[in-house]
């Protein structure tokens, strides 16, 4: 009987260790995020016009899996975010007109990190698509996935885990954008500070 409990603990053992360095759990958080617009004429006889984005929060909402190993850890995780801005921009009469403009897209960051005691570093690619856009006048003409890049610093206190991080766009969301019943070229990026609260079940 001893024998084979020795053997079963032996076989066990292996599952235990996986065990300890997989868990799970859900994430959320806030984001306060610019967009930037390259220069475009709504006019071609009147000077270059900018469309001005003007943050008025967001946030997200997913889940999150972590395979820690020692020192390093590798923590996929899948969000929906939705980011809200204010738009302004010059008619082709010259009077600025300013409307909402809400974004809302799926985000799968792939965050890499070094653990050190209750200390976090981390850098992390990151995809998104977008799912709706929602304004008023206009609409940005989305590209079907981007690429950006998140870098950050955070806090493990057992189960819960506090982080900052700045997100930047290594390619465009959207390639055009529609005003004024005019569609223009332009490179329409994001650029992100988020902070999140992990929570493992």
């Amino acid at each position: 009987m001893t024998k084979r409990f020795v053997i079963l603990t032996m076989l066990l053992l292996p599952f235990g260790a996986v065990a300890q360095l997989f868990s799970y759990g859900i994430t959320a958080g806030a984001h306060v995020a610019q967009v930037e617009v390259d220069p475009f004429s709504i006019d071609p006889t009147m000077p270059m016009e900018t469309v001005r984005f003007t943050a008025t929060g967001g946030y997200h909402a997913g889940v999150f899996a972590r395979l820690g190993a020692g020192l390093v850890y590798i923590e996929p995780q899948l969000w929906y975010t939705e980011l809200n801005q204010s738009l302004t921009f010059t008619d082709g009469s010259g009077s600025p007109q300013t409307v909402p403009w809400t974004l809302r897209r799926l985000d799968v960051p792939l965050e890499v990190g070094v653990k050190m005691g209750p200390l976090l570093l981390f850098c992390a690619p990151v995809w998104s698509a977008p799912i709706a856009q929602i304004s008023s006048v206009q609409t940005l003409s989305a590209a079907s996935g981007s690429w950006g890049g998140q870098v950050g610093v955070g806090v493990k206190l057992g189960p819960i885990q506090l982080t900052a991080r700045y997100e930047g766009s290594l390619a465009p969301f959207a390639d055009q954008i529609q005003v004024a019943g005019g569609t223009y070229a332009t490179d329409s990026r994001i650029s992100q500070l988020i902070t999140s609260l992990h929570l493992k079940l």
